[in-house]
Parts: C-alpha cells; structure tokens; sequence
C-alpha cells in the first residue's frame, strides 16, 4: 500500500514538473534558455573637458559615479572620450579629418570652420523625420530661435541639437570688492571712473604687502575675456554692425580707433596686464585666483561663487563682486549679446542607430534627469524628507568643483539649473549669482552678424579675420610701436586685401536672413 503511494506521489510530482517545463519553453522559446534583459543601447560620446578641473582631474572618467549613475537613470550605456578644453578645435579637425567617429559629437556649431566641410560632405546626419519620431520632449521645448541658427541649421535642414544659453550675454565685470573698501572707492560706471580705479589700484597697494606687484586688469591672448572696453566704444572686436545698409565688422569702424586709443593708455600705464598678447588661460586663473593679485576681469555670470570662492584661496580677505560694465560715449556698456546655443551635438553618418543618441539627449529634459542634474547624487549630495530635497550645497572650491560635473558637465542638453528658483535661493552665496545675472540681462552690445557663417573670402584669408591682421595692428599701437593713425592704413589696407568682398558676402547673408 505504502509502495502505490509512493509511486502515485511521484507520478504527480513529474506531472506538474512536465507542465512547469513546458511553461518555461513557452517563456523562453523552443530553446528552452532563461531570456536574458535586452542590454541597453551604446552611445559613445566624444565631448571636450570645458576646461572644468574635476573632469580633468578624473582619471577614468567612465567609472566615475556621476557617470555610472547616468548611465542607470538614462537607461543608456554611455561612453565618454574626452577633448582637452585649450585643445578642442585643434582636436576635433584632426578627429572629422580621421573620420573614425563617436555616436555623438560635441561641436561649436555646424557653420564654424571645424564642422561646416564635414556637413557639406554629408559626414552627419539630417535630424529633422529623427527628432519629430524619437525627441519630442528636445522638439517641444528648444526654442523655434534657436533650431533657426545657423548653428544648428542649414537651409532648415537640422544637422545638430543645441544646449540652448540661459543668459546670452555671457560675460560680466569682475572685482575685487576688498580693494575697493580699502581704498574708499565707489563702484565706477563710465570709462573715466574705471580708469581712475585702475590707477588706485596699481598705485596704492590695496592687497598691502608693500610691493607694487598689483595687476589693475587682465585678460588673455587676443582679448578673450577683456573686450569690456571695447564694448564701451560699440567696437567688440569679433561683432558685426549693420549700417549704410552693409553689415561691417567692428574691427575697422571709426569707434575702433577710439577704442585703441584707450586701449594704448592702458597698456603703456600698465593698467592693463601687459602679458594680454601671449596670455594663456592658465596663467590668467593663476594670477587671479593662487596669487590673487589681479584687481578686475570678466567672465561667466553663472558662477560668481565659484570664482569668489577660490580667489579667496589666494587672499582670505578677497571679496569678489560682479558690477556693471564701464558705459562709454552713447551712456552704453556691455559685452556681446551672443548665440542663443552654447553649444551643439551632431550624429555621424558612422552611427548605426541615431535614434538612440537622439533617445538619449530626449532624456535630459525629463523631470528624472533635472532632479539628477542639479542634485547630484541622493545619500551623497542630498536626502529626501518626505518628498522634499535637502541638497547639500558645497562650501569650498573642491565641493564647488565636484558639483559642477553635474550642474555643467554633464547636462549635454536642457534648462540650466539657474532657471530652478528654489536651487539657486537655497544656495551660499546666491545673492552674488542674481546679483550677476541680473547684471547680464541689463546690460550688453547687439551683435548683428550673430551666427553668421565664416564669409567664404574669410575661410580663404583668414588673415582678415579678427585675430590676424587687426589684432597685429592693435598690438603695433597699443605697445607704442606704431602711431594711433596706423589704423587708418589698417582699414584701407584690409579692404584692399579683400575686405570690400568679405562685407559684400556678410551683407548678402544678413539680407537673405533678414529677407531685406
């Protein structure tokens, strides 16, 4: 009796595993294999560091947790290969001219000199039918402005996908705040004011150590980040006027003159950095920030903290603050008003699935990804309390630096976290931050030639351009070598080398845009 139950029980128990295998075949296939997670799709993603010292410093920056972690959020196996800041325009030419491409690539724009051959040749993909079916969220909240740049468009075809400037004017003054208290001074606002500050500053050692080793103002070679006063005059050096019914560069209008006039009283005064010909980005932060030794100079309103921060690395008892910039002869100031994108990402026609990298940049504008972007990391850079985020806002260049790999580095597209009114209150020092944005919003020279491709007679004498023939002309008479008149010769001769031509073709591209 015994041995029927036994038998009867394990006819049973084949029975019902007879019927379990056959609901796993069913599962799995006529394998019979346990299906496996689909993996998530590759993109490999070339990028340049922006010049940001945790990215730098990283040391395998794909096994960074920032990283790791957007991988997980984005369901997207993404791959870094980074482009050193001082080195991208060099690096990404050699890379289109190697053409072994990412799946995505970061570039200034489709129309700049590294990128427009590589589009001509068909080297990227068209993106419009790509981002009406897989970018909705990209498609719902880029501006119509700026899918209309020549940065990302071409004759309405899109050939890239912006991170859209949350402030277009994108650069403010500087100043050391500390100096100003100590030598009673009141905030300038014209070119004389500013010019008399400068002065106190190189002529009564405001940082007090006794040694005339003060730098009244400084910036780098060809002027980046020190046009201010220029912009005084309406004369920034790379923008363009339309007037007389052409579009004209700055670089040889009358108010030029002006400008360089200014400019040679400030160098030869050494009220401005007398290294400004050859300086490079390094040595400009050096100066400012470990020695802390420089009085003025210009950059991102985003981040003033940042920078009052680690100036005060260098001088515990700097102060920085942003004010507005010296007004010139029409009561105006300001730096260019410039390109509604900051940058661009194109896909290569080497990407088998370009629907992915665009899945992947559709991403950032979810509520999951903005949480990540400006928060960071939950347990590491904030908690929650029911519902509620309690960010732990940096409080030294180190924690300041770590945060940016989120705020900046890693937000490819999408609102900037200055536009989250409830992240920027919270933070130390955010008054400095309104203070400089409001600032940047008030202020700031139109540049009619904005986004303006590289005139064809430009790209063929690039001689002409801002950084050839002019910026030697401005250094001959700023140095002394040459009268201030020499830029009259600089004018005529320029038109003569092929000038005249240059202006024809940028008139010829404003009119079309303008349809004048």
């Amino acid at each position: 009796m015994k041995k029927k139950n036994l038998l009867s029980g394990l006819s049973l128990v084949l029975a019902v595993g007879s019927v379990i295998g056959c609901s796993n075949k069913a599962e799995t296939g006529d394998s019979g294999k346990t299906a496996q997670p689909a993996k998530p799709p590759v993109v490999k993603v070339t990028l340049g560091t922006r010049g940001l010292p945790y990215v730098e410093g990283s040391p395998n920056i794909n096994e960074d947790k920032f990283v790791r972690k957007l991988r997980e959020l984005s369901k997207t196996d993404v791959k870094f290969e980074l482009i050193p800041h001082q080195e991208f325009n060099k690096k990404l030419t050699l890379l289109l001219a190697a053409g072994d491409l990412p799946d995505l690539l970061q570039i200034n724009g489709v129309n700049s000199p590294e990128v427009a051959p590589a589009v001509n040749n068909g080297a990227f993909y068209e993106l419009n039918d790509l981002i009406d079916k897989y970018g909705p969220n990209l498609k719902k909240n880029i501006s119509q402005t700026t899918w209309d740049s020549p940065m990302v468009s071409n004759n309405g075809k899109i050939y890239a996908i912006p991170l859209e400037n949350y402030i277009r004017n994108t650069q403010v003054v500087y100043v050391r705040n500390d100096w100003l208290q100590k030598l009673n001074l009141k905030t300038p606002k014209t070119i004389d004011e500013y010019v008399d500050m400068l002065k106190a500053f190189k002529e009564k050692d405001p940082n007090g150590n006794g040694k005339a080793d003060e730098i009244p103002f400084s910036g780098r070679q060809n002027f980046a980040f020190s046009e201010v006063f220029f912009a005084a005059y309406d004369a920034i050096p790379g923008g363009w006027k339309y007037e007389n019914n052409q579009l004209i560069p700055n670089f040889i209008r009358p108010q030029m003159k002006q400008a360089l006039e200014l400019h040679r009283k400030l160098y030869q005064e050494q009220l401005m950095d007398n290294e400004i010909f050859v300086q490079q980005g390094k040595d400009w932060d050096a100066k400012i920030k470990g020695a802390a030794r420089v009085g003025m100079f210009v950059h991102d309103p985003g981040y003033p903290d940042k920078w009052r921060s680690e100036v005060k690395q260098g001088d515990s008892n700097a102060d920085v603050i942003n004010i507005p910039a010296p007004t010139g002869p029409d009561g105006k100031g300001g730096l260019m008003i410039g390109s509604p994108v900051n940058m661009a990402w194109s896909i290569p026609k080497s990407n088998k699935h370009p629907e992915e990298a665009i899945k992947f940049l559709n991403w950032f504008y979810s509520d999951e990804a903005q949480k990540f972007l400006d928060y960071g990391l939950e347990g590491e850079d904030y908690t929650l309390d029911n519902g509620k985020v309690n960010y732990k806002y940096p409080t030294n260049p180190d924690e300041i630096n770590r945060e940016n790999m989120h705020l900046m580095f890693l937000r490819l597209v999408g609102p900037s976290y200055l536009a989250n009114e409830s992240f920027m209150k919270g933070r130390k020092d955010g008054d400095i931050i309104a203070n400089a944005i409001q600032i940047a919003k008030s202020e700031g020279r139109q540049d009619d030639g904005v986004d303006m491709p590289i005139p064809p007679t430009l790209q063929s004498k690039p001689e002409l351009g801002k950084n050839g023939l002019w910026m030697e002309t401005a250094a001959k008479i700023m140095t002394g070598k040459e009268p201030i008149d020499s830029f009259d010769k600089f004018v005529e001769d320029w038109k003569k080398r092929g000038g005249d031509q240059i202006i024809k073709e940028a008139t010829e591209w404003y009119n079309a845009k303008n349809k004048k």
